[in-house]
């Protein structure tokens, strides 16, 4: 007969131990990295309060433009009716 003995065990007896592992090994090392990852890009993409009242503040500055600019057109074609 030709058993083989790894560590005092038969062979193969260890390829399942050995495979979990290292599948969790890998599988927390793919979650660490994803949450850097998020984290990372979350912070790239985040504005503070002061930058997002000065854009909201903008974007009023513009829409006034606009509506200013559209009353000037409407009241011009009025006088074009009249």
């Amino acid at each position: 007969m030709n058993n083989k003995k790894t560590l005092g065990r038969p062979a193969g007896s260890l390829n399942a131990p050995i495979a979990a592992f290292t599948m969790a090994v890998l599988l927390c090392s793919y979650c660490i990295a994803s949450i850097r990852t998020a984290r990372r890009e979350s912070q790239s993409t985040y504005t503070p309060a002061s930058q997002r009242e000065k854009s909201e503040t903008r974007q009023q500055q513009q829409l006034s433009w606009v509506h200013q600019a559209l009353e000037e057109q409407r009241e011009v074609e009025q006088r074009r009716k009249s």
